[in-house]
C-alpha cells in the first residue's frame, strides 16, 4: 500500500505534506503510511481512491504494469460513447488474432520440430537439420552466432556422452 501511495503521489507531483494538506488528514498518520508503518482505514482508503481517479483495489493490492494499463484501458473506455467503445473492443479483438497468429507460427515450428523426431546427434550435422526453421524463444530466426554456439554445446554435450 505504500508503494501504491508513493508512486500515486508521484505522478501528482505531490509531496507527503502536501498531499496531507489538500486531503486535511494529519501529516504524521499519511507518513506513517508511506513508510508502512500503519494502515489507513478504508474511509481514507477511498477518499484518496477518488482524489487520486482510481479504484481502492489500485491502492491496496501489489501494483502491476499489466494490471495497471488494464485498469486505465477500462477507466478510459468506459468514459467513451458506445460507437467509440465499439472501436476500442474492434482493435484489442484485431490485436489479440495478430498474437493469436505470431503465437500459431512459433507453436507449428516447435510441433513440426518433434514431429521430425530429431535425435542430438543430428543436431550437429547440418544436413539433417534445417536451422533456418529454427527460432529464439521471441519468436524471431537464429542468427548465425546461437547457431554455431548451438551446435558447439549440442556436440559438447554428446562428446561427454
Amino acid at each position: 500500500m505504500s508503494e501504491n501511495i508513493k508512486r500515486h503521489l508521484a505522478q501528482k507531483r505531490l509531496n507527503v505534506k502536501e498531499f496531507s494538506e489538500i486531503m486535511e488528514f494529519k501529516y504524521t498518520t499519511v507518513l506513517d503510511w508511506v513508510n508502512a508503518k500503519t494502515y489507513p482505514r478504508i474511509d481514507k482508503i477511498e477518499l484518496m481512491a477518488r482524489y487520486f481517479g482510481v479504484e481502492k483495489s489500485d491502492l491496496v493490492e501489489e501494483y502491476s504494469e499489466v494490471s495497471s494499463t488494464l485498469s486505465e484501458i477500462n477507466k478510459i473506455s468506459s468514459q467513451l460513447e458506445e460507437p467509440r467503445q465499439k472501436i476500442v473492443l474492434d482493435t484489442a479483438s484485431s490485436q489479440l488474432k495478430e498474437q493469436k497468429k505470431e503465437n500459431a507460427k512459433v507453436v507449428s515450428i516447435k510441433t513440426e520440430q518433434q514431429k521430425q523426431g530429431i535425435d542430438l546427434a543430428d543436431l550437429v550435422d547440418d544436413s539433417k537439420v534445417d536451422w533456418d526453421k529454427w527460432v529464439s524463444f521471441d519468436g524471431k530466426p537464429l542468427t548465425d552466432e546461437v547457431k554455431e554456439a548451438m551446435k558447439k554445446a549440442l556436440g559438447k554435450q554428446l562428446e561427454d556422452k
